[in-house]
């Protein structure tokens, strides 16, 4: 019965045909291509963090309350993940 080994592998620099071609060298074949779906880190606060004088904060927070800002939604990124395979020596 053939066993086999598996490797799971992610490009992240665009080098896709020349990942794939080094490790078709060394024996593996691609099996299946699955998107890794997960949360993007979280960007910076905006604006600076010098403090403000009290006149302009007020400002803001009447400004802020005119036209009400709705949070953005959660950004999530997706990776390509390569499932191959190859063959397992046979035991002896």
């Amino acid at each position: 019965m053939q066993r086999w080994e598996y490797k799971v592998v992610s490009f992240g620099d665009g080098r896709f045909t020349a990942g794939l071609n080094d490790y078709g060298r060394d024996g593996w074949e691609l099996v299946s291509v699955a998107s890794d779906v997960h949360a993007a880190p979280a960007a910076e606060e905006k604006g600076s963090r010098l403090p403000v004088p009290g006149a302009l904060g007020k400002l803001e927070d009447a400004a802020s309350r005119l036209s009400p800002q709705t949070p953005d939604p959660p950004a999530s990124l997706t990776t390509l993940l390569w499932v191959l395979r190859r063959p397992l020596e046979a035991d002896e």
